[in-house]
């Protein structure tokens, strides 16, 4: 939009970031995975476990996922023990990869004064904004997806080969963050290759095959010369990806993943019927889509669709799996929006609307995420329980559980994290957790206190 000076709409797109993510941001609690990551990552600072053989407790280890962001999470718990450094962590993940956007815009030819649509196009994905402050793998993932794709679009001009292996090594990370989920970026040679028709075929299948093997070598090197690299991927693959696609089902179909996806891109949609219908008031759409960039944008498109469709292979299923291609996706709708926005011609009285807007919108994400700092958040009572309980325990105690109480992770985690207090579902010991409605088995168990959910007994 002409007029518009820069500052303005990166204002208004931050802002709304941070009012979208404030009553979860600075608050306590987060989303069981998130937390189990948070306490993993904690335990590394301390030497609770090592890089190769992550633990959530004394009592449980954890094979299930790769451990590079939980190695890269774990300094800021050198600054402070407390859930909020994972939260600000995982928000600083997403700043990085919007500059890895941003680059990745340039490079195709986009303009700085056009990226805040970019950014609103991804920011305003309720999955995009729920994930900012819960911890998922998927925000570290996509810093490494988005590297793999800028050192492969760079590749193109200069430096081929390098800028190809640096992007392999780039998926290399990417899976020791979150497994195959992120190797999508395999597809862009021939997506490219069919979508431009710019470069040779036989050119496409030597960068894959350079990618494939960057990628590879490292992830073969770890595990031939490291036996700790070798135990745990060993592990992860049985307990994770064998399991899951032999034996998890958390959705009723294969399709849930599309599905999921089409459901989390419908305000960016709307954001683009908006900018299309003002095109079509200001009678400059036709002008406008003549300047389409069509085949960069479909390029994103599919590459982010490359991203979903694998996914249909595991009936393990969750909606944050996808979180690393909307980046991708935002990209191919601000490729075809550019023209439009230089196109519509604004007042100067809403020019100046917008500069006042944008700062209030500014302000408001500042004095709200002041508002919520420290207030009680997700899981309430059961934060508030472990509290209570931790307060009788000391600090390294293995206490052991009612196995009704099993599939509570969030509590397992919790509990760690609070206090190094860890969970056994076997055997006896002098501590003994239950839900407030159960009683023990042994009648030596005497009640110590008791929560809203869980109370505490002890043998003498």
């Amino acid at each position: 939009m002409k007029g518009i000076q820069n500052i303005f709409p990166i204002c208004l797109v931050i802002g709304l970031f941070f009012l979208l993510i404030s009553p979860s941001f600075l608050t306590d609690g987060m989303f069981i995975d998130g937390l189990w990551y948070a306490t993993i990552s904690k335990n590394m600072s301390e030497g609770v476990c090592s890089f190769w053989a992550p633990r959530l407790s004394e009592t449980r280890w954890a094979w299930g996922q790769p451990p590079m962001a939980f190695w890269l999470q774990s300094p800021f718990f050198l600054i402070n023990k407390n859930l909020y450094m994972a939260k600000i962590y995982s928000v600083l993940t997403y700043v990085c990869t919007s500059g890895i956007m941003y680059l990745v815009w340039k490079e195709i030819g986009g303009q700085l004064r056009h990226f805040w649509i970019v950014l609103l196009l991804w920011i305003t994905v309720p999955l995009v904004y729920w994930g900012a402050t819960n911890n998922v793998l998927e925000n570290t993932m996509s810093i490494f997806v988005m590297l793999s794709i800028l050192f492969y679009l760079k590749g193109l001009e200069k430096h081929r080969f390098i800028c190809v292996i640096l992007s392999g090594l780039m998926l290399s990370l990417a899976f020791l963050t979150k497994g195959f989920t992120g190797l999508y970026p395999l597809a862009l040679p021939f997506i490219y290759y069919l979508c431009m028709r710019n470069q040779r075929l036989s050119a496409v299948f030597s960068d894959t095959l350079c990618m494939l093997v960057s990628l590879m070598l490292p992830l073969m090197f770890l595990y031939l010369l490291n036996p700790s690299a070798k135990h745990f991927f060993g592990m992860y693959m049985s307990e994770q990806v064998i399991n899951s696609i032999s034996n998890v089902q958390t959705v009723g179909n294969r399709f849930y993943i599309v599905l999921r996806f089409f459901e989390e891109i419908i305000t960016p949609l709307v954001i683009v019927g908006i900018v299309v219908l003002v095109a079509l008031k200001q009678k400059r759409l036709r002008m406008s889509v003549k300047r389409i960039n069509l085949k960069c944008s479909v390029t994103f498109g599919l590459l982010a669709l490359s991203g979903v469709i694998p996914m249909m292979i595991s009936l393990k299923q969750s909606g944050f799996y996808l979180i690393t291609v909307f980046p991708v996706f935002a990209i191919a709708l601000g490729i075809a929006l550019a023209p439009m926005l230089e196109d519509i011609a604004v007042s100067r009285r809403f020019n100046q609307i917008a500069k006042v807007f944008s700062f209030l919108v500014l302000m408001s994400a500042v004095t709200v995420n002041i508002y919520f700092a420290g207030r009680e958040g997700r899981d309430k009572e059961l934060i508030a329980d472990v509290n209570l309980i931790s307060e009788q325990i000391p600090e390294n105690t293995i206490i052991g559980a009612n196995k009704k109480l099993s599939d509570s992770w969030s509590m397992m985690a919790y509990f760690y994290f609070q206090k190094k207090i860890s969970i056994d579902f076997e055997r006896e010991h002098t501590y003994l957790l239950c839900g407030t409605n159960a009683e023990p088995v042994d009648s030596e168990y005497t009640p110590i206190v008791k929560g809203k959910t869980l109370q505490l007994f002890q043998k003498p």
